[in-house]
């Protein structure tokens, strides 16, 4: 096991990877475009929050999802220690899920609940929101929290349908991607029994009636991917999970392969086959990364990696070529394989390639003496693009980044050999974020609020008019 830079040169060299494992030769580096010009979205009102961001296939359109509070407020606490945020989506709270050509908003739609994450997926746009008692088109939602996800139609807002994921406890859902066959993945964590229920909407006007599919966790808490078609059918659910909170942080489909990442306590089982953990005594996180097969939902490989602290994982991507890329924050050492990383200070970010089957091929962190992480990966193309948090002062490839007040933020485009081919800078007196990445061809969208006037990679954003509010944008790279 070997940093990234390393690991890559030596299979440009060979055309061999890791562990024996074949892999494509780099072709000629295809940086991906600099940043067109900042989008500012005011939001405006107390209460709003930037959660997600999705762009269509030709990119001329950006998709924005926010989360507006309702009279009863949308709440912040955890669900019985769950993973999930926004818990309390009560009565009254909106998600607000607008369509952007350049500055023009195309349409605008709002759903009931709090906003969570968006992916647009062919001709839909799939948005996710936590909802308590009854959400819109009357239906009711067992669990607190309970989830709806919303499929639009991206030329118009129009909802084309509504799939209800609900139980005897809570489920909320944390990840969404899009299915090459146009429908979208779902990943999320639940507790107790849970119901995958496809277009109820439709169920609810007299049409055939459609089993919904019920699974339950382990213990505490476990991760669950699912499969919606593009007519809001469930075709499939998978779960993992032990005596421990397990959890899918991110998903990410290509092909026939989807692949996940989460988090998981000792004893988990993913596929009837137990997770490795780091110490199978400890109940803190590891991070594991998998593939599922896009027809059936069955594992297909897993690998695990860890430490003797809590590990946080961020995102997942497959890229052009094959390759999986996972996304963490790392804290204290991790073990990747054979090989140790030491965080630089409380915490780093951690980016982990994988082989198509599975094999690590490297790994590197990024970070400097502070609290420093990573919030997601997308591919662009046959490179990733990351994204992250830190404070003070930190290395990225040849760039030093220094913050300009609280935390600050940037993206950074690994190229075919591993090495950081190009960083964005986001900074400000106030504190920025990168709330959500979304891919585009050869490009990405990049969704990031700020409190103050900020700059990314040198373009002026202006404050927001109410810091307590917060502001968004989103930057697109276009290929």
């Amino acid at each position: 096991m070997r940093s990234l830079p390393a690991l890559r040169a030596r299979a440009a060299a060979a055309c061999v990877g890791a562990l024996g494992v074949l892999t494509a030769c780099p072709g000629p580096a295809r940086p991906v475009a600099p940043p067109v010009a900042a989008e500012t979205l005011e939001i405006g009102r107390a209460g709003e929050a930037l959660r997600g961001v999705a762009a269509s296939a030709d990119g001329a359109v950006t998709f924005a999802l926010f989360a507006r509070s309702g009279a009863a407020g949308s709440g912040s606490g955890s669900a019985s220690g769950s993973a999930g945020d926004d818990v309390a989506a009560a009565t009254g709270a909106r998600a607000v899920v607008e369509a952007r050509r350049g500055a023009t908003v195309a349409w605008h739609a709002e759903l009931a609940g709090a906003g969570g994450p968006i992916a647009a997926s062919g001709g839909l746009v799939c948005a996710a929101s936590r909802v308590r008692g009854t959400g819109d088109g009357g239906v009711a939602i067992h669990g607190e929290p309970g989830a709806i996800v919303t499929a639009l139609d991206a030329a118009t807002g129009a909802v084309r349908w509504r799939a209800r994921l609900d139980g005897n406890e809570w489920i909320v859902v944390t990840a969404l991607a899009a299915a090459p066959d146009g429908g979208c993945i779902v990943g999320g964590t639940f507790s107790g029994t849970a119901r995958f229920d496809g277009d109820v909407g439709a169920a609810a006007t007299g049409s055939a009636a459609r089993e919904p599919t019920i699974v339950s966790a382990a213990s505490r808490s476990d991760g669950f991917v699912a499969r919606l078609a593009p007519s809001g059918d469930v075709a499939w659910v998978t779960r993992f999970g032990g005596l421990g909170a397990d959890a899918v942080a991110g998903v990410a489909a290509a092909g026939n392969r989807v692949a996940l990442v989460g988090t998981f306590a000792s004893t988990a089982v993913l596929g009837g086959v137990e997770l490795p953990a780091f110490d199978p005594k400890s109940p803190l996180a590891d991070i594991v990364v998998a593939e599922l097969d896009l027809a059936t939902g069955a594992r297909a490989w897993a690998q695990t990696f860890g430490g003797a602290a809590d590990d946080e994982a961020a995102g997942v991507a497959i890229d052009a070529s094959g390759r999986v890329w996972v996304a963490a924050t790392a804290r204290e050492t991790v073990r990747v394989a054979d090989q140790d990383f030491v965080a630089r200070g409380p915490a780093d970010g951690l980016v982990v390639e994988l082989s198509g089957s599975g094999a690590p091929q490297g790994a590197a962190l990024l970070g400097g003496a502070d609290f420093d992480g990573l919030r997601g990966v997308v591919a662009a193309g046959d490179r990733a693009v990351v994204a992250g948090f830190y404070s003070g002062a930190i290395q990225v490839g040849a760039q030093r980044l220094v913050a300009g007040g609280g935390d600050d933020a940037f993206v950074a485009e690994l190229d075919p050999a591993g090495g950081i081919a190009r960083v964005w800078p986001i900074t400000g007196p106030g504190r920025e974020d990168v709330i959500a990445l979304a891919p585009l061809p050869g490009g990405f969208a990049v969704a990031v609020s700020h409190t103050a006037a900020a700059t990314i990679d040198g373009v002026a954003v202006p404050a927001p008019a109410d810091p307590l509010a917060g502001a968004a944008i989103a930057v697109r790279a276009a290929p």
